[in-house]
């Protein structure tokens, strides 16, 4: 199935499937188009709504005679527009950028380029990849792997099981871990992470302050040379390390840095970068 639809500013697409793989591409361009490829295709609903385009799929009862429900959906939007999903175990692939996002999938992983606006990424056991956010963003994830590359605003990270990488982020941020491990590379601001067994790595806290939680995990966060640090830190049956040099009290209106840090029987590393 092939459909075309005149839009010649952004749209607000929704999709719903059980099984099988969503392909969007967010581009300039001022049409809408959708493909829809898989058997009983043809009953895929796909209407233009407004300024909003909707693709569902008919829901099916698993038995014999009811054949694949899997569906290959392929979609071209204009830029900017906004992205609503709803899956079982269908992946999802958007390239391009995109405005308001919620999606929702039971397995299926989820991969974005980039977001300008908030976004909200529910998955039972998926991963989630993120290229770049420039708005809010609040994922929850039962046991995948959580990557974002960049975030120009707050970010939080709910995930039972699964790692949680997070590279330059410019606005505040909260993870929560069962059992991964989470990794913060450049942070420029606030950051509140735990985890029961997991590791936490701060690769640079650059303002604001850390408040790092683990059970079993270890802790090691990284402070750039010449600011002034305040801590707080508790270990029951870890050890602590530190190599920073001593940078004095901080003077009236100069930056410093405020670490928390708490484990039962993992280590907290404090390491000069």
């Amino acid at each position: 199935m092939h459909k075309t639809f005149e839009t010649p500013e952004p749209v607000s697409l929704y999709v719903e499937i059980g099984a099988g793989r969503i392909d969007v591409r967010a581009d300039d361009v001022a049409e809408t188009t959708v493909d829809v490829e898989g058997n009983n295709a043809d009953e895929v609903a796909v209407e233009q709504r407004g300024t909003q385009i909707v693709v569902v799929a008919p829901h099916r009862r698993a038995g014999f005679l009811s054949g694949s429900n899997d569906y290959a959906i392929r979609v071209t939007v204009p830029t900017d527009s906004g992205l609503a999903t709803k899956t079982g175990s269908a992946d999802l692939v958007a390239q391009g950028r995109y405005g308001s996002t919620k999606i929702r999938s039971g397995s299926g992983d989820v991969r974005i380029e980039e977001l300008s606006q908030d976004a909200v990424v529910e998955t039972g056991s998926g991963g989630v990849e993120i290229t770049r956010s420039l708005g809010d963003v609040r994922i929850k994830s039962g046991s995948g792997d959580v990557s974002i590359g960049s975030t120009g605003r707050s970010v939080g990270v709910s995930t039972g099981s699964g790692d949680v990488t997070l590279g330059t982020t410019e606005g505040s941020v909260s993870v929560k871990s069962g059992s991964g491990d989470v990794e913060v590379k450049d942070a420029h601001t606030d950051i509140s992470i735990s985890t029961a067994s997991g590791d936490l790595n701060v690769g640079a806290i650059r303002s604001g302050g850390v408040q790092a939680k683990a059970v079993s995990g270890d802790v090691r966060i990284g402070i750039p040379a010449g600011i002034p640090v305040w801590t707080d830190i508790s270990c029951v049956s870890g050890r602590v390390s530190s190599n920073l040099e001593s940078a004095g009290q901080p003077e009236e209106g100069q930056d410093f840095i405020e670490v928390r840090a708490k484990t039962v029987s993992g280590s907290i590393h404090l390491e000069q970068r």
